[in-house]
């Protein structure tokens, strides 16, 4: 039997990409409305259908991402389930499972990814790690032989205790 663990999404991350998403949108339709109105022409035209065809589907996608980050809890191993644009799909097996431990967010340097969402980072004290997170408070660090990972389950204590569960039976 599975436990899929849906996460809480934090305002603070909501907002931000929301506003980030709103912002880009009125800097395309701005230049877009440049390249119609005004001597700029063609450019202004350009720019403005490359921020709205490239740039803001981008962003909406990483929005999306948030509403579907799961954390799938299998008989064998954990499923992080999140989108290619900060790494893709990551499977733990339990049996590579050294400890859980309830974390802060940490702060580290971002190899790739999606600022406030997750990817690779370089966390200072813990080395190179896959974070997958929608909020700033409900952190779990996974580490394994090969890598570590922080993830934020809702009810992290409760996920913690169904995964040490499954790695001790």
């Amino acid at each position: 039997m599975s436990i899929v663990n849906k996460p809480r999404v934090s305002k603070m991350i909501k907002g931000m990409y929301w506003g980030l998403a709103a912002f880009i949108g009125c800097i395309g339709l701005i230049f877009l409305s440049l390249g119609i109105l005004t001597p700029m022409g063609n450019a202004g035209f350009i720019a403005g259908s490359l921020i709205l065809v490239f740039v803001e589907p981008i962003l909406l996608l990483i929005i999306a991402s948030l509403y579907r980050t799961r954390y799938i809890l299998s008989d064998s191993d954990l499923l992080i389930r999140t989108t290619i644009l900060i790494g893709g799909d990551k499977r733990i097996p339990l049996d590579e499972v050294e400890s859980v431990e309830k974390t802060l967010i940490p702060f580290g340097i971002r190899f790739f990814g999606a600022s406030f969402h997750g990817g690779y980072y370089r966390i200072p004290g813990l080395g190179r790690s896959f974070m997958a997170m929608t909020n700033f408070e409900d952190g779990l660090l996974i580490r394994t032989r090969h890598r570590n990972y922080i993830i934020t389950p809702r009810d992290p204590e409760d996920f913690k205790e169904a995964l040490e569960l499954k790695i001790h039976s």
